[in-house]
């Protein structure tokens, strides 16, 4: 096992690399639809027709790349490597297209949008799926495994708390055309460098398998399994939420509270109770279960914030949920990798055969279509509520609008997601421990047949 141990060059490495990844969906997330509506002139009812479409058509693309991505040949440089720093590369310049084209474009501005982002939904998850392809071929050692599983995770947090904290400082305010062109290109040279980079400095010493096809029938099969369709109903619920808060939540810190550099604040503020949540939750979850800590985590991170609704403007209010709402998504967001590790255990005791690839694509399209309706729902709202980007006060209208997407139709639905997780998630910490112990007598079974022949 000593040509699987990593040396901390390597790690540091496999952390740019993941860091390299987190401004793409980030940014846009956070900053494409206010982009749209106040820079280019866009209706945000148009845009939010472009995001359900493209969402959707990105998320039916993810299991076809990832098919492709896994019948590529073998090369001297590694089998993901090589589709990392060519999605790397055309990445970065279609992010750069699908800000600066409609922008500067005098008009079509809307086609140019939609080019743009249909192409970001087509060329992201070349980069995206051939990096999280490449821990499994990194090494072959469980604890050097849970090693970078854990430099991932804290890549991806560190990345996001970057920013969430640095984005609103460049722009200055969300009408700033100056401020956009330095996001931008600062945030396409810290995709570029970091994944190239870090692509570079790792290594894949496992040989990976060659990608195993499953017929529609199979596909439906392990779609029926009752703990993956639960928790693809929850994640589509809570990503729904989620996605609106983030599509809505530069214009709250605009037009509500007048001053984005509170969205900055705020980040750094939750990340004082995100941190010890993340690194106290899996003790709990040991203790008391995944889906008992899980649940809490969701019911923490979407329902803390309807204390907001007592004053909308309250500064002190909206520090106390965003601490508060922290130690929740410390709980949640690290076990919903442990919980779709659960299901891929449950499809191979139940139908005898590994699912992580149709998990994953199922789970990611699950995702992209989540993150199209939650970001078309403030588009949609605005638009009927008269928003107005050339006005600097917004109507009434326009702010019940802002405020009924950041707090009470996510807290809607995470309700709803919530319930259904508890009532019907079938994997309890008990039948979690009989399904483990089956498993791995199964497995040890199947290694001495393999070992007398």
């Amino acid at each position: 096992m000593n040509q699987d141990k990593i040396k901390f060059r390597e790690k540091a490495a496999y952390a740019t690399v993941n860091f390299g990844n987190i401004p793409i969906m980030t940014i846009i997330n956070g900053y494409l639809l206010i982009f749209y509506t106040n820079i280019c002139g866009l209706n945000p009812a148009a845009c939010a027709t472009l995001f359900l479409i493209a969402r959707i058509m990105d998320g039916l693309n993810d299991p076809l790349v990832g098919f492709v991505i896994d019948h590529l040949p073998n090369t001297k440089f590694g089998h993901f490597r090589p589709t990392l720093i060519i999605g790397t590369v055309l990445c970065s310049a279609n992010f750069l297209l699908l800000w600066f084209g409609p922008m500067m474009a005098p008009s079509g501005k809307l086609v140019i949008a939609y080019i743009s982002y249909i192409l970001i939904g087509v060329l992201f998850p070349v980069m995206d799926i051939s990096l999280n392809s490449l821990l499994p071929v990194m090494t072959a050692d469980m604890k050097e495994r849970s090693s970078l599983s854990a430099i991932k995770g804290l890549a991806y947090v560190v990345g996001a708390l970057v920013v969430g904290v640095a984005a609103p400082l460049i722009l200055g305010n969300t009408s700033n055309r100056n401020g956009y062109i330095k996001l931008i290109l600062i945030a396409t040279a810290v995709i570029f460098f970091c994944s190239i980079i870090g692509t570079l400095g790792v290594k894949e010493r496992v040989k990976p398998q060659k990608g195993k096809s499953y017929s529609f029938k199979q596909l439906f099969k392990i779609l029926s399994q009752k703990p993956v369709y639960i928790t693809f109903i929850v994640v589509l619920l809570y990503t729904i939420g989620s996605n609106m808060v983030s599509a809505v939540n530069t214009y709250y810190y605009t037009y509500v509270l007048g001053n984005l550099t509170w969205s900055a604040i705020l980040t750094l503020i939750m990340c004082i109770t995100i941190f010890p949540a993340t690194m106290i939750v899996g003790g709990l979850a040991n203790k008391y279960g995944k889906k008992r800590m899980y649940a809490i985590g969701l019911a923490i991170a979407g329902l803390t914030p309807l204390i907001r609704l007592l004053n909308v403007r309250s500064i002190p209010i909206l520090i106390v949920s965003a601490l508060i709402t922290g130690i929740g998504s410390g709980f949640a967001a690290p076990l919903n990798y442990g919980i779709q590790a659960d299901n891929t255990d449950y499809v191979e005791a139940s139908m005898g055969i590994r699912a992580e690839g149709a998990i994953a694509s199922l789970s990611s399209f699950i995702s992209k279509c989540a993150m199209g309706i939650g970001g078309a729902i403030p588009g949609y709202l605005l638009a009927l509520a008269g928003f107005d980007s050339t006005l600097e006060t917004q109507p009434q209208s326009v702010i019940t609008v802002i405020i009924c997407c950041l707090i009470i139709l996510p807290a809607v639905v995470n309700v709803t997601g919530i319930l259904i997780f508890s009532k019907a998630y079938p994997l309890t910490k008990e039948r979690l421990a009989e399904q483990t112990n089956y498993l791995k007598e199964k497995r040890l079974a199947q290694a001495e047949e393999h070992t007398e022949q």
